[in-house]
């Protein structure tokens, strides 16, 4: 058989192949592990310290908070807390929060504040 030709066996795609990694966790979460500084409409300004968990500080208030997936978004509540902020990773690297209070408000009502965040570690 000549160099030039190319023969092609057979192409399998499995889509249960992929499922041990997305098991272990969801990489939309762990790519916005890091340190994120957040400025919001309102002139607020938070920072923000995530883990590849999705396990979220907020030290300023004291309060620890999770990052969970309901359907497309990934939702951030924290303990103790009435909030809730839906986080949107832009194609530029910013983090996009909006910010609904109280939680009850989403996903009917418009948020009451947006805010941006850029990564600082």
């Amino acid at each position: 058989m000549p160099d030039s030709q190319l023969v092609l066996v057979g192409l399998w795609f499995v889509p249960w192949a992929a499922t041990g990694a997305q098991e272990k966790g969801d990489t939309q979460i762990a790519v916005l592990a890091g340190e994120w500084k957040i400025t919001y409409t309102n002139d607020a300004v938070r920072v923000y310290v995530i883990d590849t968990g999705g396990k979220v500080s907020f030290d300023e208030e004291k309060l620890k908070g999770q990052i969970k997936r309901k359907g497309a978004a990934l939702l951030l509540e924290f303990e103790g807390d009435d909030r809730l902020e839906r986080l949107t990773l832009g194609t530029d690297g910013r983090l996009f929060v909006e910010h609904y209070n109280p939680k009850g408000d989403f996903p009917d009502k418009k948020p009451a504040h947006i805010g941006i965040g850029v990564r600082q570690k």
